[in-house]
């Protein structure tokens, strides 16, 4: 928007043609800035799909499913949830929170997570 006042400012007051390059200038930065914006949101957006014989995790074009019975042990380090497989199992996975560190929906993942471990271990709730 500034970008553009500039530029039309510069046209209609017959500015210096400096004032018009840098209303340009400033538009190409501005198209390149919200560019970059949106490939970092498509490329770093993550999907996780929960079954009860695997985790499915899709970033970007690149997805990798996990079964319950390969994953050793679970972490949450700050914003990361790391899952460490077994040996032999592939490369370990970390899930990355994007949020605060108290955001309810990475806190009910880290829960069912739990759960579909639990029930792939064949361990119960004991009331």
């Amino acid at each position: 928007m500034i970008a553009a006042g500039v530029i039309v400012l510069g046209s209609a007051l017959d500015l210096p043609l400096v004032v018009m390059i840098a209303g340009v200038i400033l538009m190409i930065f501005a198209a390149a800035l919200a560019l970059v914006a949106v490939a970092l949101t498509v490329r770093l957006r993550t999907t996780l799909a929960l079954d009860p014989e695997s985790i499915t995790i899709i970033r970007g074009r690149r997805r990798r499913v996990v079964g319950w019975s390969t994953i050793d042990i679970v972490k949450r380090h700050g914003p990361r949830l790391i899952l460490i497989t077994k040996p032999g199992s592939g490369a370990d996975v970390t899930v990355i929170n994007p949020r605060a560190q108290t955001d309810a929906t990475f806190s009910a993942l880290i829960v069912e997570i739990q759960q579909r471990l639990d029930a792939n271990r064949g361990y119960r709730h004991v009331s």
